[in-house]
């Protein structure tokens, strides 16, 4: 199966990943855990809802944290859109294609348009925030690992070129997939981007739709290592889930905490830039993905937040899968 071709004259302009909503048990714990160990402020907050944002954003939020009483979910990720006619006309485009799309009005947010992509995960699109004061140039303000803003969000989806497909024709481009082996087409992995660099929303074939991570963008990787030591200082050192290492593709330094709820966050260093024309998918496989890092542990592959109402579908192909666990098996 070939991966889908971008529509490079979408109807609608999509700028970017935008923001996250996320539910918590324990409001005061998670607010901890954002603004002490990833250094995410807060614009806002009251008994049941806290908005943050990272350094560098002037848009009111880029994470939402919810109470709840239910088990944690992650209840829908958001994108913006360039010009509030923008939202007009994806309203048309997806009344078009018979995807029900319904106005909705958020806290801090203009107008906003939600949707369910074809795995059932949750979207919005936004056009724009109430702006705030960017502090990334206050460092006696800075916690943590100082995240500087929001970048990107994966999912796990049973069927990725179908998934991705949707949003390669709302312009979305792919900037790395991958396959199981160099002779294989069945891609299980993609990465899409609308911003400058290789991902705006990624999908991995697994059981889904479910949240593997989202993830913020810090300084360097001596700011990694200052979350790890915070968390270790204030009681979060079993958050980490793994890393500091080395992704094979992209090249980048990571971290991967799970927060008080276990919703999986990433914090890297600034990506490469992806944006020319000729900046064409790089395929990767099992033979090719070049890095010095260890294997997962088997618990990263599988565990993963559920989106509100979205039910499990398997894969129709189970993909090949290989842990830390596997690893430490073989040695």
């Amino acid at each position: 199966m070939a991966i889908p071709q971008t529509n490079f004259s979408p109807t609608f302009n999509t700028t970017r990943a935008s923001h996250i909503v996320l539910t918590t048990r324990d409001l005061p714990q998670s607010r901890d855990f954002y603004t002490e160990v990833i250094g995410l402020v807060v614009t806002d907050e009251t008994p049941f809802e806290i908005h943050l944002r990272g350094l560098e954003e002037s848009g009111h939020h880029s994470l939402v944290l919810r109470k709840s009483e239910q088990a944690p979910v992650c209840e829908r990720i958001g994108f913006r859109v360039f010009q509030d006619e923008d939202l007009d006309r994806a309203k048309v485009y997806f009344d078009r294609q018979g995807i029900a799309a319904r106005w909705t009005e958020r806290p801090y947010q203009l107008r906003t348009l939600e949707v369910n992509d074809p795995s059932g995960i949750p979207l919005e699109f936004c056009f724009g925030m109430p702006t705030q004061p960017r502090l990334h140039d206050k460092p006696h303000l800075h916690r943590g690992a100082a995240a500087l803003r929001y970048d990107h969000v994966q999912c796990l989806v049973p069927d990725v070129a179908a998934t991705g497909r949707f949003y390669t024709d709302i312009g979305f481009r792919i900037s790395d997939y991958f396959v199981d082996k160099e002779t294989d087409e069945e891609p299980q992995g993609l990465f899409l981007y609308r911003k400058n660099n290789p991902h705006d929303i990624v999908f991995l074939m697994r059981p889904g739709p479910q949240l593997h991570h989202f993830a913020f963008v810090v300084a360097d990787v001596q700011s990694l290592f200052r979350a790890l030591d915070t968390a270790g200082g204030i009681g979060f050192s079993r958050n980490l889930e793994r890393g500091p290492g080395r992704h094979g593709q992209g090249h980048a330094f990571y971290v991967y905490f799970r927060d008080p709820d276990g919703h999986r966050i990433e914090i890297l260093p600034p990506p490469i830039q992806i944006l020319d024309f000729e900046d064409g998918p790089v395929r990767w496989h099992s033979g090719n993905r070049f890095t010095w890092d260890l294997p997962p542990p088997r618990r990263w592959l599988h565990e993963a937040t559920p989106f509100a109402g979205a039910p499990l579908t398997a894969p129709a192909l189970e993909p090949n899968l290989f842990s830390l666990e596997d690893y430490l098996a073989r040695r």
